[in-house]
């Protein structure tokens, strides 16, 4: 059973979806779904500059969207015994490409975390869960 576990886990976890634009839309069509759902594009991280930057090589294109929803944000860090959630704030997205060309995107299962905790943060978690099926369409 606790190999099953480990094995489904970063599926359960992590959501993984190609991308049926290129690169540059696809991160133009998150950052644009973002802010028309109210919420506030903290900073596009380009993970390829900060590598290359560095001296480390070229990882190829992976830009890391951190968006936050300040409304929900605040009705869990109001609260000493929800504070902690703050660790997953603000909520980012990933963009990158892989060698077959295609373009990816990452998000973590929010629907998944909040049950996980309960309570307070799967009340809010369930809204955030719903936003990111909006921000995360590409029609």
């Amino acid at each position: 059973m606790a190999l099953v576990m480990k094995m489904a886990a970063p599926s359960l976890m992590i959501h993984e979806e190609k991308s049926p634009h290129d690169f540059d839309t696809t991160v133009d069509t998150i950052v644009a779904n973002t802010e028309r759902e109210g919420w506030k594009v903290s900073k596009v991280y380009d993970f390829q500059k900060s590598a290359i930057d560095s001296g480390k090589g070229d990882i190829g294109r992976i830009n890391v969207i951190q968006m936050c929803q300040i409304a929900y944000a605040t009705g869990l860090l109001m609260a000493d015994d929800t504070k902690y959630v703050a660790v997953m704030m603000p909520c980012s997205v990933a963009v990158y490409e892989k060698l077959d060309g295609g373009t990816y995107v990452a998000s973590m299962n929010i629907g998944i975390m909040g049950k996980v905790f309960g309570g307070a943060v799967n009340q809010t978690m369930s809204k955030v869960a719903a936003d990111d099926k909006k921000i995360l369409r590409f029609a």
